[in-house]
């Protein structure tokens, strides 16, 4: 894997990986203009989407019937401003029962690449939610999902 990243203006940055690209700025709060995505902001989607790419590939190798995957994510930060935790709050819809619902969780934390090279310095929770997360989910207008709003 490789992307680039160019310096657009202060904080705000265009990274490109294979042909596609994303900006990245600071908050005004950090000096920023809130143009783009935050560092972290990308870090915590990348470790929200590496988790539920291993969760669909689990249910599909168990042949399990899920429809829908839903992954709401927070960090939590220590006394030193260094990120200590993680919750990742799932919803799973489909036909699948508890039993199966707690060992898809506990398959995700042991086995997401991405989350097994921070584990051992950040505490990973996954934990069903009860209800959708509070932020609508994003929309996608193309049938292959690679136009989301």
């Amino acid at each position: 894997m490789k992307i680039q990243l160019q310096r657009l203006r202060r904080f705000l940055q265009l990274a490109t990986a294979q042909t596609r690209t994303v900006t990245i700025d600071q908050g005004p709060d950090r000096g920023g203009e809130n143009t783009g995505f935050r560092p972290t902001e990308l870090w915590l989607i990348g470790l929200s989407a590496c988790s539920v790419t291993t969760m669909t590939r689990y249910v599909e190798d168990k042949g399990w019937s899920v429809d829908d995957i839903h992954v709401s994510a927070e960090d939590f930060m220590n006394e030193q401003g260094d990120i200590a935790r993680i919750e990742f709050q799932v919803t799973i819809k489909g036909q699948i029962n508890d039993e199966q619902k707690l060992e898809l969780l506990t398959h995700v934390k042991n086995n997401c690449k991405l989350l097994r090279t921070v584990a051992s310095q950040i505490e990973i929770q996954y934990t069903e939610a009860t209800r959708l997360a509070e932020a609508a989910p994003a929309v996608c207008h193309l049938a292959d999902g690679s136009c989301c709003s």
